[in-house]
């Protein structure tokens, strides 16, 4: 017993105090970034994003003291960027043809290389690296919002009278309202056609056709 206080001691003798400053760091680098997915309701929240990162820095600290010098550090470094892949993948889901979650999983891929520069020493890389992705996620928002409105993507189900230039007239309606159409289909109902249309543009250009739409008597909107 007395043997297994002894190594005990030596351990904490020998300790490298600085891990602990490593670990600090980790833990609140990872925190301002779960802060923001915990802000915004993400899958990985605040105490999600500290423990990868605290994880990362904690295993780059152990490729190093326990190692040795003879010890290549890159391999565990390796393990942690494939295992940290599995867990990103792991918040991505598919619904309905689109995809959430991208961003998330990104967020915990890079998380994790700020744990890991950390945990190699590399400070100021680690706070430069959060930075970075801070400001991704808060300053670029607005720029990624304003990408969307210009490249809202609708969907549209119109009834129109079967006249022999009724499809150049409606693919007319759309080029003038600058949208373009990502998916076009009809069919003839009775004496009319049925359009179905799924069209890319800004989200302004859209409310002005669906209002021209809504004003004519030619056309009429179904609902979808």
């Amino acid at each position: 017993m007395s043997e297994i206080w002894h190594n005990i001691g030596s351990d904490f003798s020998s300790f490298d105090w600085a891990y602990i400053v490593r670990l600090v760091f980790a833990t609140v680098l990872g925190g301002l970034v779960g802060l923001e997915r915990e802000v915004r309701d993400k899958p990985a929240g605040f105490r999600t994003i500290i423990l990868i990162c605290v994880g990362s820095c904690l295993f780059a600290i152990i490729s190093q003291s326990v190692g040795g010098p003879d010890w290549d550090s890159t391999r565990i470094a390796a393990q942690i960027v494939s295992g940290i892949g599995f867990l990103g993948a792991g918040a991505i889901l598919r619904d309905r043809g689109s995809v959430f979650g991208l961003t998330t999983a990104a967020t915990i891929w890079a998380v994790a290389a700020i744990g890991m520069a950390v945990g190699f020493g590399e400070l100021a890389l680690g706070v430069a690296g959060a930075v970075a992705i801070l400001s991704a996620l808060f300053l670029f928002d607005s720029i990624e919002r304003w990408i969307g409105r210009r490249r809202d993507l609708q969907e549209y189900h119109i009834l129109a009278k079967n006249t022999p230039d009724r499809i150049d007239l409606i693919k007319d309606l759309f080029y003038q309202h600058h949208l373009r159409c990502r998916k076009y289909s009809f069919y003839e109902d009775e004496d009319s056609l049925v359009f179905h249309i799924v069209a890319m543009g800004a989200k302004i250009n859209h409310n002005k056709l669906r209002s021209k739409l809504a004003s004519s008597s030619e056309y009429t909107l179904r609902r979808h």
